[in-house]
């Protein structure tokens, strides 16, 4: 047995991991938690300092003292380019735990878990942007560690049971994996100071007398900058250890000199003259055409930033653009450029690095770049802004000290906006007073050329030094130069009952958005996605987003107002009001009309896409009913985005990207014409095998036969036998690889309910397992992901087993240990109905010979649904109803004969609620034909009539049951049997001991 991890063992383990040796601040932590048991409530580093390290910090501490450490590490950051720094940092971490040896080796040992695939990574790492398919499950065991890198409307609505984009069903299981055991460590918390209060009150209002608190409620640590802790805080700082380290100290010393330009002082083109400045001091302290520098443009807003990188263009540096409003897709892509690695800070590089000499390079940017982003600017640029704001955008420059003979940072004011200014209020206004007293602003004469011969000193703002000038600053002062906090209302108990009733919701639904960003006038932003086969009648468009749902890597969010106005045609309103990257609804409540021509689709229509069941999952609907919160889906033709994101004035054709997502490990694959459109403009060197590839489902497509997936693997394989290698590999190379491993193909678009959406124009691939026909049918809840048919008791028996597996890992006690088991094994008894069981066997239920096996599992393909609707109606199974449902009548009658050590009435929840519904109360159907179905109890057989299957009792039960476990401890109970039947499905993992016996 290895012997047991120490604080003094993080620094090996920091170093196998990163390559290089960790802070003293950061080793002062590990050591400080593993001491006391406890996380500090703030930790105040300034910026360049590895705050990121949070995660490898919390890694440790979980494997070396788990009572201190969490499962479940959540790193937080109120911008959307940051989440994917941070979640480099973390993949860097568990590439480590999988080879390293040493520290890495013990750590990843502490942290396996029993029954875990051999073959799985110790630590799951994931990135939340959002989840607008049904299969949104990003972690497939309740016990597994994880580090999961997201935004705070992503954890934010997840923890409150109201997960934006995730279906009804889906919602109790992020709640749960997101608000038990969970250690939430939140960057910059001035960016999110109304998540974080509503967390606080949240998890105060669970902590109820008389509660049975058998899980951990969320740990929440707070890191800043820029903002002073609250009074009473427990606070981690820098030392003077840190400020002696050679690199660190570097880095606290590393030299800024700030400079201060006003621009002419006019209302009249004000804007323009800005832009010009800044992209004119980007020019000058770009240098030569071989210098090779790096210069960082901040603007405040999109527009501005899209203006001046246009005035770059073609200046003979390279030149970026990099704003929040981009498919991650395309981000990805755009992040894969050469460019990136130039811009990236990297500490294993030594004192005296200098660049290589070549073009300049220009990144021109929005706030997106605030927070968290591990860039090393040469040189900065940016537009007047709050302190807090300043102070963030100044961390980009000479990050890492290298920079000789340091960094130049230029701050352009406008005087036009004043204290009006529609980013920052008159918090940019009191910051620039300040900054004025401090060093004299420079005023060109207007069209003169900026140079670098007119500045003068400068305002010498190193970490050190701005750090002191900050803190010399009263209270009162320093509060006029911060961004003012929203109002953020008061969490009742009632409102956080009617959250964490998720199925049916409660109607009016409080919203969760003012919760996480205060009330400040902007609304949800409107999830948009593109998609170039959205052609034709717009009745038939369910049928083809049905069969390829938006998935989050092909989706930008934008606020309402802006999309309602650019789906109108008024392009310039559109871009006003999204041009800053957290708009207020401009305007909310005017009555919008749609302007003919200028409208979107088919006569005005879009398609509103919703996840989950009870309302329809596709509907067409007309520019003015776009609300916020909406997915919509655009026909690509409509233009609205470029590869730098979202440009309501751009009118050229969107390229389609549905292909290119990863779905989260199931990819489709549409060989249709249009996909030669996306090959072009992502994988040009696969255009001529892909070509042959759409010509041959074309084909297949007019034949109008079943295509053959067997021979689509094969091409594919031959595909991609010549592309990048696994490690590293372009996102639709990665795709191609998937399907070609495991695929089923059907024709596309698919026949809808009232006929086809269209003659088929190619094949549909998709990864099997993918689960693409969801969960809103009794029969789509019963398709394996792999294998064939599966006995019901057989899959019950294994699903109990893996529960059991999950209770025993997370330490739950013996009575919840029993009822979790218990539900487990008696989750899918309602699967005895004739009719359900003819379905699952494609017979009518008068046909279906008595000897016929009794099944959990039907064996269908779960992408044909063609074959899923004629299953149904020929065994006679209602539509709407819920097997769960007389799974839990029951299990009543067996629970009343022997319920063991468990929980009876926690055990008929958890077989009702194991699909997500039934919280708290199950779709009530009244069955036109209803049937006996005989259940044996000891020595006593009962029958039990599927037309009495509504359980009125269930809201009371599920209200007592929150208030005994805690909302989000019967979430995690749910969740670990849910799991449990998701695993035990997907791998087609069975009790074969058992099947003699069916």
């Amino acid at each position: 047995m290895s012997p047991r991890l120490a604080a003094g063992d993080f620094a090996e383990f920091f170093g196998l991991a990163h390559g290089y040796e960790p802070f003293p601040w950061q080793q002062e932590l590990v050591t400080r938690v593993l001491a006391d048991g406890r996380w500090p409530d703030v930790v105040d580093v300034p910026t360049g300092l590895g705050k990121t390290s949070l995660i490898d910090a919390a890694v440790f501490a979980a494997a070396a003292r788990p009572d201190a450490g969490r499962r479940r590490v959540f790193f937080v950051v109120d911008r959307r380019l940051v989440v994917d720094a941070a979640f480099e940092h973390a993949r860097a971490l568990q590439r480590a735990l999988s080879v390293a040896g040493g520290a890495c080796a013990r750590v990843a040992a502490a942290l396996r878990q029993a029954g875990d695939d051999p073959g799985a990574a110790v630590l799951q790492v994931e990135r939340m942007r959002g989840g607008l398919t049904w299969s949104s499950r990003w972690l497939e065991r309740p016990d597994r560690y994880a580090v999961v890198t997201a935004t705070v409307d992503q954890i934010g609505s997840r923890l409150l049971f109201r997960g934006y984009g995730t279906g009804e069903q889906m919602r109790p299981i992020d709640a749960a994996l997101t608000g038990a055991d969970s250690l939430i460590i939140i960057d910059e918390a001035h960016l999110a100071t109304p998540f974080t209060q509503t967390l606080a009150d949240a998890v105060a209002l669970d902590e109820a007398p008389g509660r049975e608190r058998w899980s951990r409620p969320p740990t929440v640590i707070t890191t800043s900058a820029t903002a002073p802790p609250r009074p009473g805080a427990v606070v981690h700082r820098i030392g003077a250890a840190d400020e002696l380290d050679p690199e660190a100290g570097r880095r606290l010393r590393a030299v800024r000199r700030m400079h201060l330009v006003t621009a002419p002082a006019r209302r009249t083109g004000a804007g323009s003259a800005v832009a010009g400045l800044l992209s004119g001091w980007a020019r000058a302290l770009a240098g030569d055409p071989g210098s090779g520098r790096v210069v960082a443009v901040v603007c405040n807003t999109v527009a501005r930033a899209r203006a001046v990188a246009d005035q770059l263009a073609g200046g003979g540096a390279d030149t970026v653009l990099l704003t929040g409003r981009i498919r991650p897709v395309d981000r990805d892509y755009l992040l894969r450029e050469e460019w990136y690695e130039r811009v990236r800070a990297d500490p294993r590089r030594g004192p005296g690095w200098q660049r290589p000499p070549g073009p300049p390079l220009i990144l021109v940017a929005t706030q997106t770049i605030e927070v968290g982003a591990d860039i090393d600017a040469d040189a900065l640029v940016t537009e007047s802004a709050s302190l807090d704001a300043l102070t963030q955008r100044l961390g980009r420059l000479n990050r890492l000290g290298q920079s000789e003979p340091g960094g130049i940072a230029v701050v352009v004011h406008d005087p036009a906006a004043g204290a009006g200014d529609p980013v920052y209020g008159p918090t940019r206004e009191a910051t620039w007073q300040w900054l004025t007293s401090l060093t004299e602003p420079l005023a060109p004469r207007p069209g003169a050329a900026p140079t670098l011969s007119a500045l003068g000193p400068g305002l010498d703002v190193s970490p050190l030094r701005l750090r002191h000038l900050t803190g010399s600053l009263d209270p009162g002062q320093a509060k006029a130069m911060r961004s003012a906090a929203a109002y953020v209302p008061v969490l009742g108990a009632a409102t956080l009952d009617a959250w964490a009733r998720t199925s049916p919701a409660p109607h009016p639904d409080p919203p969760v958005g003012p919760y996480l960003h205060g009330i400040t006038g902007s609304p949800p932003d409107v999830t948009v996605v593109w998609r170039a086969d959205l052609t034709g009648d717009p009745e038939h468009w369910p049928q083809i987003l049905n069969a390829v749902p938006p998935a989050p890597e092909e989706a930008i969010e934008v606020p309402a107002a802006a999309v309602r106005r650019w789906l109108q045609g008024d392009m310039d309103r559109a871009a006003a009001i999204g041009d800053v990257e957290d708009s207020p609804d401009q305007d909310a409540g005017e009555q919008d009309q749609d302007q003919g021509g200028n409208s979107a689709g088919s006569a005005g229509f879009v398609a509103r896409y919703r996840a989950g069941a009870g309302t329809p999952a596709v509907e067409p609907i007309r520019a003015r009913d776009v609300a916020p919160g909406d997915t919509i889906i655009v026909p690509a033709r409509r233009g609205g985005c470029d590869r730098f994101g979202w440009n309501p004035a751009s009118r050229h054709a969107v390229t389609d990207v549905a292909d290119v997502a990863y779905r989260r490990g199931h990819p489709l694959l549409r060989l249709t014409p249009e996909l030669s459109t996306v090959i072009d403009a992502y994988a040009p060197d696969l255009a001529g095998p892909a070509s042959g590839l759409i010509a041959w489902a074309q084909r297949d497509a007019e034949e109008g036969e079943g295509p053959e997936a067997a021979a689509y693997r094969r091409a594919l394989t031959e595909i991609v036998q010549s592309t990048t290698p696994l490690e590293g590999q372009p996102p639709l190379t990665r795709n191609l690889r998937s399907l070609a491993a495991s695929c089923t193909a059907v024709l596309y678009p698919p026949p809808g309910d009232t006929g086809a959406a269209g003659h088929p124009a190619g094949v549909l691939l998709a990864a099997r397992g993918g689960g693409q026909a969801g969960d809103t049918s009794a029969l789509s809840s019963s398709a394996p992901g792999e294998g064939g048919q599966i006995g019901l008791p057989s899959h019950q028996r294994a699903v109990a087993r893996r529960s059991a597996e999950f209770a025993r890992n997370l330490g739950l006690g013996k009575q919840l240990a029993a009822s979790v088991s218990m539900a487990a094994r008696l989750h899918d008894e309602g699967k005895r109905d004739p009719r359900f069981q003819a379905m699952l066997h494609g017979r009518s239920d008068r046909t279906l010979p008595a000897s016929a096996p009794v099944l959990a599992k039907s064996g269908l393909d779960p992408a044909d649904r063609a074959a899923f609707r004629r299953a149904r109606q020929l065994s006679g199974y209602p539509a709407a109803m819920r097997h769960e449902a007389l799974s839990a009548r029951i299990a009543r009658l067996i629970l009343d004969a022997d319920a063991a050590d468990a929980d009876p009435g926690l055990v008929i929840h958890l077989i009702a609620a194991h699909h997500g519904y039934s919280r708290p109360l199950l779709p009530p159907v009244t069955d036109p034909d209803p049937r006996d179905v005989f259940v044996a109890c000891g020595d006593v057989t009962h029958s039990v009539a599927t037309s009495d299957t509504v359980d009125w009792d269930s809201p009371g039960r599920f209200a007592a049951l929150n208030q005994r476990y805690g909302r989000w401890g019967l979430a995690l109970l749910e969740t670990i049997v849910r799991l449990a039947d998701m695993w035990c499905s997907e791998r087609g993992e069975h009790d074969e001991d058992q099947e003699a016996s069916q």
